[in-house]
């Protein structure tokens, strides 16, 4: 037999799935009723003296209500399709959403919930027609704040999006994707290797949408909330006049969450969002990956030897085994020869904006230094 808070959890769930009842209704019917089983007891009977008259409800909908029953209609398929679901009464259920007047009732998800929980998190976002400059600099942002330990969060959108996914990645950290559809209809198909990365590499690809639901003009302002609300932080990269990421940096806005603001040419269509935003908001200029570090008050811990006494210098070979990612193949590869970023980006097979992200890192470690645009290895790299 369920315990109470299972019953309870499960009568969430169908009402969360009843048409017409969204975070704030269901919520409101909650509070009314003290609880969601409390709800569908009362609505099975057709009773509804305890409406409050400031919640009335049209008749097709107490006829839903009435109608309701358990199994909810899209576990069956959720499990299917491998999901899991949470709602506010669990206890991985993200406390940052906790700043949205409408959190949603239920998050579906593929991948590990623990990673809609870090202890940093910035939401990464811009167009889907980025530059290339404008591709590397997410990449770049993307790759330091993930090896600093921070969620990089963002949309799986062709573009800004995918960019900031994939160098995260790369660096070895975690992303979190929120998609604008139920599972079922997922993200672009060309992201769907990078979606299958996200998950095996312990990050998460979630929706408050059912997973049946298709892609809507309505469904991605949704979507955009949700990835403010997740974040301690938002970063635009690049925004022209009409973009979603504008949604999302209003969004943050309201939300109290800070706001990094790219800069560009005041001519470049590129552009033209992000300078609306510094010059009509309180957004501040994000004028590069280690400055935004700084902003944010993250830092790279040194990593120490796996062996020596404490306080030791780890040798090169340890303190290599102690890198992830690209951070590891850029230093093994200035281990054996000093070079600029093109021989690095050539040595490594790396993109430009991982290897410039791993530099970062390993600069901030003392480790790498880079003379006349020459990087060497430093510190403990310097001792075999």
């Amino acid at each position: 037999m369920a315990s109470s808070r299972e019953a309870e959890r499960d009568a969430w769930l169908v009402l969360a799935a009843v048409e017409g009842v969204g975070p704030r209704t269901l919520s409101a019917l909650v509070g009314a009723a003290g609880g969601a089983a409390a709800v569908l007891t009362r609505a099975g009977r057709g009773d509804w003296r305890w409406l409050p008259p400031e919640l009335p409800l049209a008749p097709q909908l107490r006829a839903r209500l009435h109608a309701a029953h358990r199994p909810a209609p899209f576990a069956a398929l959720a499990a299917r399709m491998g999901l899991w679901m949470l709602t506010p009464l669990d206890a991985s259920y993200p406390a940052r959403l906790g700043v949205l007047p409408d959190p949603p009732a239920v998050l579906f998800g593929r991948g590990s919930p623990e990673a809609l929980r870090g202890e940093a998190a910035v939401a990464i976002v811009g167009t889907r027609h980025p530059t290339l400059l404008g591709r590397a600099l997410a990449s770049d942002v993307a790759a330091l704040m993930a090896g600093c330990g921070a969620v990089i969060v963002s949309g799986l959108a062709i573009g800004i999006d995918g960019a900031a996914h994939a160098a995260a990645l790369r660096a070895g950290g975690t992303t979190v994707a929120v998609i604008g559809a139920g599972h079922g209809h997922g993200g672009p198909r060309a992201h769907r290797a990078l979606e299958a990365a996200i998950v095996a590499q312990g990050g998460a690809v979630i929706s408050e949408l059912a997973p049946a639901t298709p892609p809507t003009r309505g469904t991605y302002p949704r979507r955009n909330r949700l990835l403010s609300a997740l974040s301690d932080a938002v970063a635009v990269i690049e925004a022209p006049a009409r973009s979603g990421a504008l949604n999302t940096a209003h969004h943050a806005l309201e939300q109290g969450r800070p706001l990094f603001v790219a800069p560009g040419r005041p001519s470049d269509p590129a552009t033209a969002g992000c300078l609306r935003l510094l010059r009509e908001t309180e957004a501040r200029v994000l004028t590069g990956p280690l400055e935004l570090l700084e902003d944010l008050g993250l830092s790279v811990a040194p990593v120490r030897a796996a062996r020596g006494s404490p306080g030791e210098p780890a040798g090169r070979a340890a303190a290599l085994a102690g890198l992830r990612g690209g951070e590891r193949l850029v230093a093994a590869a200035l281990c054996e020869a000093p070079a600029g970023l093109d021989r690095l980006v050539e040595r490594t097979g790396l993109e430009p904006g991982a290897v410039s992200g791993s530099l970062a890192l390993l600069q901030l470690r003392g480790w790498v230094q880079a003379i006349d645009g020459t990087f060497l290895v430093a510190g403990v790299l310097s001792h075999p």
